[in-house]
């Protein structure tokens, strides 16, 4: 009954109604930056008699870590979306072995599906994902979202007090992060390349489906050389992601990361302005333990969602 179709950028157009206000726009990036010979993402949809729309598969091939040598890679799913009157109909399943023959097709590891345990769509994924069709889960990331608030607010002041205390003394430099690449910008870049140390955003990195919010984006420096940096761009017109968040090793407790993050947060948020933005999200990763407990302290008791996300994986 449903014929599944490998959409491009331009067949992409008429299903994206079925997908997230951010997936649209990422994918179509992705699939109109590849041309006609795509490999690196990949767009599945499921259609029915006279057109019908049924359901869509989004995906992007990445690299995994892998005992080996070698670096491997999976197919990551991003989103699987059936229509609702069609839904329950095995679809989603219909997608999902599809996306396991392309994978294989195209001689990759395996599957790997994010799920949010927290969502409404998880008790069905976790379902088309389960041990008994050969998938295994573990845990991932947490996605943290914040929205204008009061508590949000106090937190805000809080860590300006705290700053206000530790800086008196400060040999660094809150700086405004630059419209455009600066010598000092490519110098990090290319220092962090041949070392051990955080990178900044990269314009020259393809991995990049995003621009960095110049105006709610911070450098660290001491003496005139960049040693951190809060780097955010929009998921949407409301959201602002805090995406890249690094200092270097010895300036962790130095009050700069506070400092950074109080600057943003005030600026993008609690401006007073009428074009303060509404939301705001950020991902943290539970193995980096450190940095996890202090997200989980600060932010867990004033955040207005907290989605914990289980690695789901299928090897081939």
């Amino acid at each position: 009954m449903f014929r599944c179709r490998q959409l491009n950028a331009s067949s992409l157009q008429g299903w994206l109604q079925l997908t997230s206000p951010l997936l649209r726009s990422y994918a179509t990036a992705a699939l109109a930056s590849e041309g006609s010979d795509a490999t690196g993402f990949l767009a599945l949809a499921l259609e029915g008699k006279d057109q019908e729309r049924a359901a869509l598969l989004l995906a992007e091939v990445i690299d995994w870590p892998s005992n080996n040598q070698a670096q491997a890679q999976r197919l990551r799913i991003l989103s699987v979306v059936v229509a609702k009157p069609l839904r329950r109909k095995g679809l989603g399943r219909q997608l999902l072995a599809h996306a396991e023959h392309w994978a294989k097709t195209h001689q990759l590891a395996g599957l790997n599906l994010p799920v949010p345990l927290q969502s409404n769509s998880s008790i069905a994924l976790l379902r088309l994902t389960s041990t008994d069709h050969g998938w295994t889960g573990t845990p991932g990331k947490v996605v943290v979202g914040l929205s204008v608030s009061a508590a949000v607010e106090a937190l805000v002041q809080r860590l300006e007090n705290v700053v206000s205390r530790q800086s008196q003394h400060a040999s660094w430099q809150i700086a405004p992060f630059p419209e455009h690449q600066t010598t000092a910008l490519q110098e990090r870049i290319s220092m962090a390349e041949t070392g051990q140390l955080g990178s900044p955003w990269n314009p020259d990195d393809e991995d990049y489906q995003w621009q960095p919010a110049d105006k709610y984006s911070r450098l660290l420096l001491n003496q005139e050389e960049i040693v951190g940096w809060l780097i955010t761009h929009f998921v949407s017109p409301d959201c602002l992601r805090y995406a890249k968040f690094w200092v270097d090793p010895g300036w962790e407790h130095s009050g700069a990361p506070l400092a950074m993050l109080a600057s943003v947060m005030r600026s993008a948020h609690f401006c007073g302005s009428t074009d303060r933005i509404p939301k705001g999200c950020f991902i943290s990763h539970p193995e980096n333990k450190r940095y996890h407990h202090w997200v989980k302290k600060l932010f867990r008791p004033v955040c207005e969602s907290w989605i914990e996300i289980q690695e789901q994986s299928l090897i081939f």
